[in-house]
């Protein structure tokens, strides 16, 4: 199942805003925010391109009934994501690796920043696909709604912490 998902942020550069991207102190608020518990693994950085590879732990609902709760037991589900950055074209590739389920979930795609008038335009891209005989799309749909949902939350997040810095 593919997706495409769009913001914009005004009233800051490309530069800016990749730099802010890439902030640590701006993404540990950020999952919080989320409700995501989050280990930075790997940052490198140099002037042509930025690695940085993070495990997030989403938190779960406390009860037992919740679907989520009810396919992972105890299991505490997490993902590693990966991103490859390409600083001279402002686009990099990702792709997120599951805890559990690791050979029947592929998520990958591509982040680019482009100018919009005097603000940047965000586009994320990606693909989910599951190997669940039976299931696999529903699984497919549910990915991407929290997906979705996700960037809406981090948007808002984000917007509002341009802000507080004006």
């Amino acid at each position: 199942m593919k997706f495409a998902i769009e913001h914009v942020f005004p009233e800051i550069t490309c530069a800016a805003y990749e730099q802010l991207y890439f902030d640590e102190a701006f993404n540990v608020a950020l999952g919080r925010a989320l409700d995501m518990g989050r280990e930075l693994r790997r940052l490198d950085i140099t002037p042509d391109r930025i690695v940085r590879h993070v495990c997030f732990e989403p938190r779960r609902d406390p009860d037992p009934a919740h679907p989520t709760n009810r396919a992972f037991g105890s299991s505490r589900a997490s993902f590693v994501e990966e991103l490859d950055y390409d600083v001279g074209t402002r686009r990099g590739a990702w792709r997120t690796i599951p805890n559990v389920f690791t050979e029947r979930v592929r998520n990958t795609g591509t982040i680019e920043l482009a100018p919009a008038g005097s603000g940047v335009r965000r586009t994320v891209r990606g693909e989910v696909k599951v190997s669940l005989f039976g299931f696999g799309g529903i699984v497919e749909r549910m990915i991407v709604a929290e997906i979705e949902k996700s960037y809406a939350r981090s948007t808002k997040f984000t917007l509002d912490w341009l802000a507080r810095a004006r």
